[in-house]
């Protein structure tokens, strides 16, 4: 018997296959249930490398509002609001003198918060919503699998 580590590629096809097609399965069957299981895989990790973050990328902003009237108010969102889109939201949700956080949290550079008063004009809305800049360096290891930053 081979070691695996000898031809991972084939031991990963054999494995699949196996898997798949069963340990009684006849050889032929084995070796192209994974063959094929592995080319749908390569395909599949093709996009999903296509969808990376770059690491100072906003995967999702947090919005809380704190005020002595409505108390803490908190949503998640994937995308973060516009400036004008922040300053309808903060029409409808605050109270004059509430406390508006914008939380943007990054695929890999922590989080950023900026908070205003509201009222606020849309000088501070831009600055409460301007995503956090970031050098767009890829993760260590993915540049050989084609990783490329979106954006």
């Amino acid at each position: 018997m081979w070691e695996p580590w000898s031809c991972p590629g084939r031991w990963m096809v054999d494995d699949v296959g196996r898997f798949l097609a069963g340990d009684e399965a006849p050889p032929d069957a084995v070796a192209q249930a994974g063959r094929e299981a592995l080319a749908r895989a390569s395909e599949e990790l093709s996009e999903l490398l296509r969808t990376t973050y770059a690491p100072h990328e906003v995967v999702a902003t947090e919005l809380r509002f704190a005020g002595p009237a409505r108390g803490f108010r908190r949503t998640v969102v994937p995308l973060g609001p516009t400036p004008v889109a922040l300053m309808l939201l903060c029409l409808g949700a605050c109270d004059p003198g509430d406390d508006v956080i914008v939380l943007q949290h990054t695929a890999a550079c922590g989080s950023l918060s900026r908070t205003g008063t509201w009222p606020f004009g849309l000088a501070v809305a831009e600055e409460l919503t301007r995503p956090p800049a970031g050098d767009a360096n890829a993760p260590v290891g993915l540049e050989d699998l084609g990783y490329r930053p979106r954006g």
